[in-house]
């Protein structure tokens, strides 16, 4: 273990006594054992903190934890832990997962895989998901193609920065990616999204396609509730069926990356994605971007129900 490097697992919780061992158990039971567990709770007012004191008492060289005077928000928190991380490669983990328990091991070995080929770049590694209940039963097996969601293994910018599906609980990556995010712009309204999107403008991405997570959907998720996501299946079928992405804060915080961009190309499809964003163009010029730079999902349906939408929205412009 002593030639293995150490991973720093960040660990963000609030009110999450419910499935909070069940996690921990899953980190703990990895085959790759050099981690280390950081967690920074969010002034919770449940049983969270008490779970967190138990397992630190009885894993002391294993899991360290702080304690926010205030509820800061689940963004400020993992940007906090994040800050904090030393070791070289960090593990971004939610607090009602389950984690397999080959996830580190694997992730590990394809890490050190793309160091290898890419030296001195940033480096993520990331994998499906299955999507389980509230009782941990397996709903699909796939979230990746429950959601639509069909990465290139090269670089494929315009889909991260529109459908993105690089999820912060299956990520892996290194200090020199840690750099180039840090600190988080204002308004930024998720934390792996950022982290994406900086990678792949900056660095190199490794997309696993087996599952290495169990994904707990339930009324109280952050990121995607059951009731959200049982919206947005239903919305690809309705009139409500909204455009992607206009009602997040990209808009705010992307064109801080311009600055920082020199390949022509690079710069050339975000202008495109916050021309969207803004409304910059008329309808045609906007479907011709969304789907040559891949802004929305690789998916015939989902891109005809786009198409028609655009065409009855006043939203853009509507000469040629």
């Amino acid at each position: 273990m002593e030639d293995q490097p150490t991973i720093a697992v960040l660990l963000a919780t609030y009110n999450g006594a419910k499935y909070l061992k069940q996690q921990l158990d899953s980190i703990l039971s990895q085959t790759y054992q050099n981690f280390k567990i950081y967690i920074s709770d969010d002034y919770s007012d449940d049983h969270t903190l008490k779970i967190i004191q138990e397992y630190q008492q009885k894993y002391p060289t294993k899991i360290f934890y702080t304690i926010n005077e205030k509820n800061i928000g689940f963004v400020k928190n993992f940007e906090k832990l994040l800050k904090r991380a030393i070791e070289e490669y960090i593990a971004f983990s939610d607090q009602d997962d389950i984690w397999l328990e080959n996830k580190l091991e694997f992730q590990m070995q394809e890490m050190l895989k793309l160091e290898k080929e890419y030296e001195n770049v940033a480096c993520m590694v990331h994998s499906d998901l299955d999507m389980i209940d509230e009782e941990g039963r397996t709903k699909k097996e796939s979230y990746f193609q429950y959601r639509s969601y069909k990465l290139k293994t090269s670089k494929d910018l315009g889909h991260i920065l529109g459908p993105c599906g690089v999820m912060g609980n299956t990520m892996l990556f290194n200090q020199k990616l840690k750099k180039i995010v840090l600190p988080f712009p204002n308004q930024l309204d998720t934390h792996d999204y950022w982290l994406a999107v900086n990678n792949e403008f900056f660095g190199v991405r490794k997309t696993i396609n087996n599952s290495l997570v169990k994904y707990r959907i339930h009324k109280s998720n952050v990121s995607n509730s059951q009731n959200r996501l049982q919206i947005k299946q239903f919305n690809l079928l309705s009139c409500n069926f909204k455009l992607p992405n206009l009602e997040t804060n990209r808009k705010f915080f992307l064109p801080q990356l311009l600055k920082n961009i020199n390949n022509m190309n690079d710069r050339k499809i975000l202008e495109a994605y916050i021309n969207y964003l803004n409304s910059n163009r008329n309808k045609l010029r906007i479907y011709f971007d969304l789907l040559r730079c891949s802004f929305i999902k690789r998916d015939i349906f989902i891109r005809m129900k786009i198409f028609f939408k655009l065409l009855c929205t006043n939203r853009y412009k509507n000469k040629v």
